[in-house]
Formats: C-alpha cells, sequence, structure tokens
C-alpha cells in the first residue's frame, strides 16, 4: 500500500532513470538481433549448406532469432510499463503537492499519515463569533483537502499494483524460446503493456473506413516519435501492418509479428483440438514464417507488407524494398492463388526481381517485386467468370498502390503492375475505375480480359500497356473468347496493348527461368522499353 509520505517523498527521477534503462536495453537487443541476422544467422542461411546438418543448424538458427526477437519484446514491455508508471506517479505526486501547496496557504497542516489538522485557535479568540464562523468554513476547506489527498493516495495504491503485478508478468525466463506458448505468452504481455499506456487502436487509421486515406496514414505516422511508433508496433502488429501508406520496413516488422502471435495462438491450443481450417492455418503461416526467415543472408530479404489469416488468406511479400528502389513491379496472382500458395508467389517474385535487377547492374538492389495476393481470388471453378472478384480486387489493388506512393514520398519512382490470368483482370478494374491506377506501366500474362473492350479505357498512354500470350495457355485463349465475360483479350492486336514477345508453353510458364518472356517483362519493369521483343505495337519513345 502507499502511503501518503511514500507518494510526497518518492524519488521518480530514479525510476524514470530505470525506464530509460530498459528503453536502452531495448536499443541494444534490436541491434544485436540485426547483428545476429547480419553476422551470424543469415550468412549460414544464405550460405547454400544443404543435408542433415544444415537442417539441424537451420533449426538452431531459427531459436537464436527468436530468442533474440522474444526477449526485445519482454523487455520493451518492461520499459513501456516503467514509462507508463513514471508519467501516472508523477500526475500523482503533482497532483499531491498541488493539495499540499493549497493547504500550506490556508495554514493548515498535514501530517505524514496524510491527515489535515486546523491550525489551533488562541484563547482570545475562542469566544468569537466571527473567529467560529472562519473556522468552520477552514474545516470544510480541510475535509475537502483531506479527501481529495485520500482519492490521490488511494490512486497511487491502485497504480502501485497495477505496475507490480505487470513487471511480475514481465519476469525473465531462461531459454525463452523454449518455452511453450511463448509467442502467445508475449503477445498477452504486449496487451497488458497497451492497457498500462491507455493506448488503444482507435487511434490508428481504420483502413476499412470507407475514407481512408494512405497519405493521411502515413502522415499520422511521421507525426509519432520512434518511440511511439515501436509500441504501436508491439501493441497492435495487425493492425498496424495493414495501413497502405506506412514504411515497408514498418509494416514488415509489424505483420511479422502479428504472423508469430497467430502461430503462437495456434499453438497454444494444439492440447484441445484444433478445427480443419486452424490445423491447416497453422501450417501454412508456419510455413511462410520459414520461408521469410530463410531469405535472412540472402541476395534480397523479403518484407512481409501484409498477412490477413482469415478464410483462404492473404499476404504481401515484398522482394526488395518498394520504398526506396527505383523500379517496383507489383504482381497480381490469378484463380485459385491463396495463402498456402505463397511460397510459390515468392519464389516468382524473386525470378522477376532477379531478372529485372540484372538490368540495373550499375545500381543493385534498385528493383523491388511484391508478391501481391491482397483479394480474394476465384475458385478453379465457374466463379472464375464472375467479375465481383475483380472488382473487389481492383479496389484493393488501387488502394495498395496509392499507399506506395505514399510511402515513397515526393519523389517519383517507377512502378509496374503485373498481372497474371485472372490477376491481369483485378489490373483491369483497378485502372478503369475512378481516377485510374497509379502505375506507370501495366504488363499483363495469359490475361482471360481486363474489363474493358479498348486499351484507351484503362486511362493510362496505350503505349505503356503490355500483353503477353502464350502457345498453349488455355485461359486467355479460352476464356478471353467468351462474349460479355471479362472482355477482349489484352494481347488481340485490336485491343490496342504492346504484345510483348512470349516463347514459353502454357499458362504458367511466363516466368520461366532465362526465357524471352521474363526478360521482356524485366525490361518493361525498368522502362527499357526498346528492348522488349514485341509480335505487335510500338513502344514509347
Amino acid at each position: 500500500m502507499v502511503a501518503f509520505s511514500d507518494l510526497r517523498d518518492a524519488q521518480l527521477g530514479k525510476l524514470n532513470e530505470a525506464a530509460g534503462a530498459w528503453r536502452k536495453l531495448t536499443n541494444e537487443l534490436d541491434d544485436l538481433e540485426e547483428r545476429s541476422k547480419d553476422e551470424v544467422t543469415g550468412p549460414i542461411r544464405g550460405s547454400g549448406w544443404k543435408g542433415p546438418a544444415a537442417k539441424a543448424a537451420s533449426a538452431e538458427l531459427d531459436r537464436l532469432d527468436d530468442e533474440f526477437a522474444l526477449a526485445t519484446l519482454e523487455v520493451r514491455n518492461v520499459a513501456t510499463a516503467l514509462d507508463a508508471a513514471v508519467g501516472e506517479f508523477q500526475g500523482l505526486q503533482q497532483e499531491l503537492r498541488r493539495a499540499i501547496d493549497e493547504a500550506t496557504d490556508l495554514h493548515l497542516k498535514i501530517r505524514d499519515d496524510g491527515a489535515v489538522e486546523l491550525p489551533p485557535v488562541a484563547a482570545s479568540e475562542r469566544d468569537d463569533p466571527g473567529t467560529a464562523q472562519a473556522r468552520s468554513r477552514l474545516a470544510a476547506q480541510a475535509q475537502q483537502l483531506a479527501d481529495r489527498i485520500t482519492g490521490i493516495v488511494r490512486r497511487a495504491t491502485d497504480a502501485d499494483g497495477r505496475y507490480a503485478s505487470a513487471l511480475a508478468e514481465f519476469a525473465p525466463v531462461e531459454n525463452l524460446a523454449e518455452q511453450p506458448n511463448a509467442w502467445h505468452d508475449a503477445a498477452d504481455d504486449s496487451r497488458l503493456a497497451a492497457r498500462l499506456t491507455g493506448i488503444n487502436q482507435n487511434a490508428i487509421p481504420d483502413p476499412n473506413a470507407e475514407n481512408f486515406d494512405p497519405r493521411r496514414a502515413r502522415a499520422w505516422w511521421d507525426g509519432l516519435s520512434e518511440e511511439r511508433q515501436e509500441l504501436y508496433k508491439q501493441l497492435f502488429p495487425g493492425r498496424v501492418g495493414a495501413l497502405d501508406g506506412l514504411p515497408a520496413e514498418d509494416r514488415d516488422e509489424a505483420n511479422t509479428l502479428a504472423l508469430r502471435e497467430r502461430i503462437g495462438e495456434l499453438e497454444n491450443k494444439q492440447g484441445q483440438t484444433l478445427s480443419g481450417f486452424e490445423r491447416r492455418d497453422l501450417e501454412r503461416s508456419k510455413a511462410l514464417l520459414c520461408r521469410l526467415e530463410a531469405s535472412e543472408g540472402g541476395a534480397k530479404e523479403l518484407l512481409l507488407v501484409g498477412i490477413d489469416n482469415e478464410a483462404d488468406g492473404r499476404a504481401l511479400v515484398a522482394v526488395g524494398n518498394p520504398d526506396t528502389a527505383r523500379h517496383t513491379a507489383v504482381v497480381v496472382p490469378g484463380v485459385g492463388t491463396e495463402l498456402d500458395d505463397m511460397p510459390g508467389q515468392i519464389a516468382r517474385a524473386e525470378r522477376i526481381q532477379a531478372a529485372a535487377d540484372d538490368l540495373t547492374a550499375d545500381r543493385r538492389g534498385d528493383v523491388a517485386v511484391v508478391a501481391w495476393l491482397g483479394y480474394d481470388t476465384p475458385g478453379v471453378d465457374l466463379s472464375a467468370l464472375r467479375s465481383s472478384f475483380a472488382e473487389a480486387g481492383g479496389r484493393e489493388l488501387d488502394g495498395f498502390v496509392d499507399g506506395l506512393r505514399a510511402a515513397q514520398g515526393g519523389e517519383h519512382h517507377h512502378v509496374t503492375a503485373v498481372g497474371h490470368s485472372y490477376g491481369s483482370t483485378v489490373v483491369g478494374e483497378a485502372a478503369k475505375s475512378g481516377d485510374g491506377l497509379a502505375v506507370d506501366d501495366i504488363a499483363v500474362a495469359g490475361s482471360p480480359g481486363m474489363h474493358v473492350d479498348h486499351v484507351r479505357d484503362l486511362k493510362i498512354d496505350p503505349q505503356h500497356v503490355w500483353a503477353g500470350h502464350a502457345e498453349g495457355d488455355a485461359i486467355s485463349g479460352w476464356a478471353g473468347s467468351i462474349p460479355g465475360i471479362h472482355n477482349n483479350e489484352p494481347s488481340d492486336e485490336d485491343f490496342g496493348a504492346n504484345r510483348y514477345h512470349v516463347d514459353t508453353h502454357g499458362h504458367s510458364g511466363y516466368w520461366d527461368p532465362n526465357s524471352e518472356s521474363l526478360r521482356n517483362q524485366a525490361r518493361i519493369i525498368t522502362g527499357q522499353y526498346n528492348r522488349v521483343t514485341l509480335d505487335h505495337g510500338r513502344p514509347p519513345s
């Protein structure tokens, strides 16, 4: 229990120093985690080492990564709790001192137990009616002050109990990453820290709001201190990670934490009976996390700029940093693509990125490619003939590209939307709607149609629209020939787009290694239009 004298005499500067020390430790752990990735785990993962020993080493590296990440989370929770405690106790102490000052002005005495005493009355004034009235008023004021002081001390006692309980929950544990439910417990601790700070997600822009604007989301983010940003990422990772307009690295940090917490949540339930969907979600989430971690130390680290585990799932994974790259491609997949398929989508994005980056050899790292599963795809059935999936996906894509522009800042970066199969229909919907899609080029492959009859309806310079069609691709050849479904095939000459040469076969070979199809898309993505081999059309001058 906090006594009046405890709060009055508390040296809160010492508590503030402790909070600062924990903040410093958080930063040091962050730095150590990055050094570990750069100097230890990354080089080993990127070495090409294979076999049983490599598999065992990989498991140990995963444990080491988890140890750093979990330790950083828990240390930040302690720092957050101490910061909140400093702020709350300072406020209470200031209230108490104001009450003490008021008592002093009234010549009232406050004992060490907080009781308020009236000054003694001179013997000559005891029978004076005026003195009695004044003393009655003073007694009422003294009682008000006593009640205030009691309330302040009671609030301090309540706060002391809250922080003591929370700090006990954050107590260190050896071999943290090996503890059962470690990520689930860390998520619970972060939510507890959020309650202590009074921070809630209502302050975060709602990405699902009709008036959501990525530029305003970026302005909100930039208006926060770095410490506050870290706090929001830790306390509300899913909400922060979903915000178009925020820097890709911040979204990656938040979304990776959200993914880990989802895995922890499901692993925590394994003692019970997981539903079929939960078992599937646990398996695919682990596969995605493993794929992301495997990129550490590689030529291009992957950034998880979006994740949604609901139903078939969504994920947005960038190869390279789209905020800083001069050239960025957003690759939209087609029918039947689900969260389970993201490792394959990432591999495709990596091939595109590598081919494009080879064309900018003077500036390595100048190309980023986003594997954008940001919409609910239709199944491999008659639902693929419906336009509703493309309409909803087009709105999502438009918002993402606007957010990408907001994250890139004032300098113009070259952005290309690449749509495969039904993904090209999504790109078409985004381009033809509203004020168009904020990209410099549109490239489609195996398109069944883009919901327009002519390239001019896409609200972009026709010379910056490119379409490829492979021999033996039944999707574009079949669906594009059905009137009233997805409109004309973009690769047909009368559509008006440039048709780039494709030397692959079938619906899924457009990114085969060393193919002219892949090279042509890389040339488009890097703006090297005169090098694109065309079957018909005219490149931009």
